[in-house]
C-alpha cells in the first residue's frame, strides 16, 4: 500500500519528530509519504476563499490514489471502522487542510471525507492523530495488540 499525506501550512519541529516516529513504525505496513505544501498566501491579510483555491490548486496536482479529506462535517468512524476503511486501498491520499480549512469546491471533489474528532483541531495535531490512527488501523487489520 501507498500512503500520501499531504498538509498545508507550517510543520513545526514537534510535529515533524513526531511525524518520524510514526512513519517508521506505519512503514512496516506501508510505503509513507508527506507533503508539506505551504499555505495560499498571508492568512491575515486576503481574502480567505481565494487562499482556499489557491492551496486546492497546489493539492491537485500532489494526488494518488483515492482521495481522504479530513472534514469536520465528514464521516465519523471508530478505530475498528477506520482500519477496515484503511484497508480497502492500494494507493491513498489523506488531505489535512491548513489553518482555514480546505476549499468547499475541492471538499466535493473528494473520494471521501472523515472526520478525527467535533474537536477543532490545528492541522499540525490532526495529522499527527491521522498518524496514529493509520498505525493502529494496521495493528487492529492485523489482530495485533496495539500499545505504544
Amino acid at each position: 500500500m501507498v500512503l500520501r499525506l499531504i498538509t498545508v501550512g507550517k510543520i513545526s519541529p514537534w510535529a515533524k519528530e513526531a511525524y518520524s516516529h510514526f512513519s517508521k513504525m506505519i512503514s512496516k505496513f506501508a510505503r509513507v509519504e508527506h507533503i508539506s505544501l505551504s499555505s495560499g498566501g498571508d492568512l491575515n491579510r486576503e481574502n480567505p476563499i481565494i487562499l482556499r483555491r489557491r492551496e486546492a490548486r497546489k493539492i491537485r496536482g500532489k494526488i494518488k490514489g483515492k482521495l481522504v479529506c479530513l472534514d469536520r462535517r465528514g464521516k465519523e468512524m471508530d478505530s475498528k471502522s477506520f482500519a477496515e476503511f484503511l484497508s480497502t486501498f492500494e494507493s491513498v491520499t489523506f488531505v489535512v487542510g491548513g489553518p482555514l480549512g480546505l476549499d468547499e469546491d475541492f471538499l466535493s471533489s473528494c473520494d471521501y471525507r472523515i472526520s478525527l474528532s467535533n474537536f477543532t483541531l490545528s492541522h499540525e495535531v490532526a495529522f499527527l492523530v491521522l498518524l496514529e490512527q493509520i498505525f493502529r488501523g494496521f495493528k487492529i487489520s492485523r489482530g495485533e495488540r496495539y500499545h505504544y
